[in-house]
């Protein structure tokens, strides 16, 4: 793609992006765990079509934590042993107990 007709693909992009239906302002609730199946947070390799890649910035000691504690659930022959099996149960684990809380009630 030439150098002119690159940036005349960019100027229709900005264009369309300035023209474009603005984003609802307030974004609907998530829906309780009951409204969906219940899904696995570490389904196997080729069952995670629905799943969205993330990248998250964690200090050394958190990662070098959660290395050892995969290496030790490997240990004990557990499969889902790696990182992002970890986070992927620690943050499934928090949505669970957020949704199980009850709303705090407002004066």
């Amino acid at each position: 793609m030439s150098p002119k007709s690159t940036k005349a693909r960019l100027h229709q992009l900005a264009t369309d992006l300035r023209t474009a239906a603005p984003a609802p302002e307030t974004p609907a609730p998530p829906a309780a765990p009951s409204a969906r199946p219940p899904q696995s947070p570490n389904p196997a390799r080729g069952q995670r079509g629905d799943f969205q890649k993330v990248t998250i910035t964690l200090p050394m000691d958190m990662l070098r934590d959660l290395r050892l504690l995969g290496l030790a659930r490997r240990a004990h022959g557990a499969k889902s042993t790696g990182v992002s099996e970890l986070v992927r149960e620690a943050v499934h684990d928090l949505l669970e107990r957020t949704h199980d809380t009850p709303a705090p009630s407002t004066p």
